[in-house]
């Protein structure tokens, strides 16, 4: 609730901002607050845990998949080139799959941040209301545990694309989405090729989770 309320205070005071700047320096700027979900994701891991008082062997960890809120922050360089900071919070949880009887069991609760740094490229010029885009980043999440688990951060990265729609000189609508994967563990696994056949390798596995958002963008 207070990163919430922090989140609505910060774009009040952009918008402050926004209508106090003159005119004739704006729109090299875009700040889009956005909404929307995050689906889930698991990765293997090989641990004992305590479910119900019963120790029980664990082989996967999911993240759950939650609403999702945050501020894509952009700057034009041209007008169909875009450098672009994103960052997306999600209150969500873990959960724990029971080897032994095939089923989840919740684990424990996070509050998840995702930080990324990329670049999008629209593909029609600004005379055009619509413009569909691709976008690309790498960056970091960081999970805020509970229960005593301790804090995570991981590397992520991110791909995809969405549409922006211009409502006039300084706001605009944009939906935008994204595979988002953050890194999980390592395994050892076996890699197979046609000219040196197979061979054991480490396996880096992800949380493979897909974004779905849309925003008000405000530019200046």
């Amino acid at each position: 609730m207070k990163r919430c309320t922090a989140w609505f205070r910060f774009v009040a005071l952009i918008l402050v901002l926004f209508t106090a700047m003159p005119t004739r320096a704006q729109q090299r700027f875009e700040i889009t607050p956005f909404v929307g979900y995050e689906t889930s994701g698991s990765y293997p891991v090989s641990v004992f845990s305590t479910s119900g008082g019963i120790t029980v062997p664990v082989d996967q960890l999911r993240v759950n998949g939650a609403t999702a809120f945050g501020t894509f922050f952009d700057y034009g360089l041209s007008e169909n080139f875009q450098p672009e900071f994103m960052w997306n919070h999600n209150n969500t949880s873990y959960s724990a799959h029971d080897l032994l009887s095939d089923s989840y069991f919740k684990a424990f609760n996070s509050n998840v941040d995702q930080f990324q740094f990329g670049a999008l490229y629209m593909f029609r010029g600004s005379e055009h209301r619509l413009r569909p885009y691709f976008a690309a980043s790498v960056g970091f999440t960081h999970d805020t545990n509970d229960n005593g688990n301790p804090n995570r951060t991981a590397f992520s990265w991110s791909i995809g694309g969405g549409v922006k729609y211009s409502l006039g000189q300084h706001l605009g609508l944009r939906g935008d989405a994204r595979y988002l994967p953050t890194y999980g563990s390592s395994s050892q696994g076996t890699y197979c090729d046609p000219f040196f056949g197979c061979y054991p390798t480490t396996v880096h596995n992800f949380l493979n989770r897909g974004s779905f958002t849309g925003g008000l963008i405000i530019k200046f």
